[in-house]
């Protein structure tokens, strides 16, 4: 994993401060290459062959490529390459941008060509790594980190139609970022001097053989397969183990490999008898025991939390509502402290699968129409962005075109490249860089990704698993490890990773949280600023009563009629989320 820097016509200089502001992305070396027309920068952590085979800008005959990820087949895509950064540059040469169709695997670039004074710049279509650009009086920068545009001169200031976006969504979709001026490219996406080309292809032929036993053995093959590409490299490599089906298939699969798996699972410090925040992780730890594996359990505290969250939303560059930030951020930071480099987890199973609750409800099988019917917008007149302005914003992006009319695929593919894009996948990937580590998910890994995605979608939701707890979820998962994975993996109620919250804030119904403690003292002391109080239009009344009051949500708990706590929750957490960021970046608004 490493980073990638350009500025066309602009003083070479400027690289300089770029590269240092990636560092993490790449300690193990940089360079850069200037000519009159184009400066790169690259940023290196070197995995697959040795640090001088992967040294970056890398040449090819006129040709130059800076290149951020990983190509699983490029062996196949090349005669005898030394790396998969010789493999691209080859393809590129010969072929152009379309020779990205036949890669499989996540990465970000620059390509260009010295004679025809041609530039590609191009996105994974799983959008796995980020690419974001901008200009500065018509000259173009672009970079894998915010960061390091931010070197350049682009203002620290909100972007306001990101705003609207981030207030109804959580965060910013499509091609807009938080900053004004600086965009990204969206998954699949392909500018070639500006010009803007699509890598996505949702045309797949279903399979010819429906039968499910026969689907299910194909999906634990081509996983196999994946894991098996995931696992190249010369660097350790650890395991997210949440105790839920992807992480677990995954781990599966590492043994049948014949490898000895690291594994990681994160954890609460918690006393309380009644919490149900450690399911998943009690789960992963009875899975170790029964297969012999020695798993690290990560325990996070209060304190944890809060001693990172300035830290992780400088690391994520954009605000983005949630509440598991800090807890993602200090499980990487323990692994990195632990000599892992290469991380795997089992993002994308949820999307590909159908693994949420809504996936299961036509009435929510167009995204539009559930911004629509679940949308809020603030009155604020300069910040507000309509309802009307982000679907239109949406359609401008979404390849809508690619629609086939299949409720669940359609809303899976979608989702795909909205959510598990820019909300998912980039955390991990900042999360993960901000330690110098590569994250990698085997479960959107081509191959397996296409087949799936071309199974009809009755197939998707069978009837099979029903006499389980949310049973019909993951049906063709559940199918492939049927026999594979003990009982209590395939039948357990996905709960997921998450931070006692909403029990720090506001207590359960028999026991409301205390008034003070370290969170609710950083949430009422960041939140006095009354910059973000006219913004978000709440005052000091509003922390107290509205989102750190435990009666409300006692109250909701009973007689669910006024949805105070648990909404307001949310709200709080977009706010605060924010307000870190804007902290820490110094946003002017």
């Amino acid at each position: 994993m490493c980073a990638i820097h350009g500025i066309v016509d602009v003083k070479p200089e400027l690289m300089v401060k770029m590269v240092k502001a990636a560092h993490h992305r790449g300690p193990d070396g940089n360079g850069i290459f200037e000519d009159d027309y184009i400066t790169l920068g690259h940023n290196l952590l070197s995995i697959v062959g040795k640090v001088k085979d992967g040294k970056q800008p890398y040449h090819y005959e006129d040709c130059i490529l800076v290149f951020n990820g990983e190509i699983y087949n490029y062996k196949d895509l090349s005669h005898n390459p030394k790396t998969d950064t010789e493999t691209l540059a080859k393809g590129l040469k010969k072929e152009g941008w379309e020779f990205l169709k036949k890669c499989d695997g996540m990465f970000a670039l620059a390509f260009y060509n010295k004679t025809t004074k041609e530039l590609i710049l191009a996105r994974d279509t799983n959008g796995t790594k980020p690419l974001y650009y901008g200009y500065i009086k018509d000259k173009l920068y672009f970079s894998s980190e915010i960061k390091s545009l931010l070197e350049c001169g682009f203002e620290r200031k909100v972007c306001k139609k990101a705003f609207g976006l981030y207030y109804n969504q959580g965060y910013v979709p499509g091609y807009l970022s938080m900053f004004e001026g600086i965009k990204k490219l969206v998954p699949g996406q392909v500018l070639v001097n500006g010009q803007s080309h699509n890598l996505l292809n949702y045309d797949l032929q279903a399979p010819t053989n429906l039968d499910p036993d026969h689907v299910g053995k194909q999906i634990q093959l081509k996983l196999n397969y994946s894991v098996k590409q995931t696992l190249m490299g010369r660097r350790n490599i650890g395991l997210f183990l949440s105790g839920g089906l992807d992480s677990t298939s995954i781990l599966y699969e590492m043994k049948e490999l014949g490898v000895k798996p690291r594994t990681f699972t994160s954890s609460f410090a918690t006393t309380d008898p009644q919490s149900r925040l450690n399911e998943d992780s009690k789960l992963a730890q009875i899975l170790c025991k029964d297969w012999g594996i020695e798993n690290n359990m990560v325990y996070q505290t209060q304190k944890d939390y809060v001693d990172s969250l300035e830290d992780t939303f400088y690391a994520l560059e954009e605000p983005r509502q949630g509440k598991s930030f800090p807890t993602y951020y200090n499980m990487n930071k323990f692994m990195s402290s632990n000599d892992i480099t290469v991380t795997l987890a089992g993002d994308g199973g949820d999307e590909l699968f159908a693994g949420y609750k809504h996936h299961l409800w036509p009435q929510w099988s167009n995204q539009l129409k559930r911004l629509r019917e679940h949308s809020r917008e603030l009155n604020n007149s300069d910040y507000k962005c309509s309802l009307d302005d982000q679907i239109e914003y949406l359609n401008e992006w979404l390849p809508t075109q690619q629609i086939k009319h299949d409720y669940l695929n359609d809303f899976l593919y979608i989702e795909s490249l909205n959510t598990l894009a820019e909300d998912y996948l980039v955390r991990n990937d900042k999360l993960g860089m901000a330690h110098s580590m590569e994250g990698r998910f085997p479960i959107l890994n081509k191959r397996l990704r296409d087949y799936v995605r071309a199974i009809p979608s009755e197939l998707k939701t069978h009837e099979e698993f029903e006499k389980y707890p949310k049973g019909k979820h993951k049906y063709l998962q559940k199918k492939a490890y049927k026999g594979l994975l003990p009982d209590y993996i395939l039948n357990h109620h996905k709960t997921g990773w998450r931070f006692p919250t909403d029990e720090i804030l506001i207590g359960r119904r028999e026991q409301p949280a205390p008034d003070k403690g370290i969170l609710k003292d950083y949430i009422i002391e960041i939140l006095k600023d009354k910059e973000l109080q006219d913004l978000f239009e709440y005052n000091d009344l509003d922390i107290h009563k509205k989102y750190l009051n435990n009666k409300e949500f006692q109250d909701e708990r009973i007689k669910p009629k006024k949805p105070i706590g648990l909404y307001a929750q949310k709200e709080l957490f977009v706010i605060l989320n924010f307000a870190i960021w804007k902290k820490v970046y110094k946003v002017q608004l």
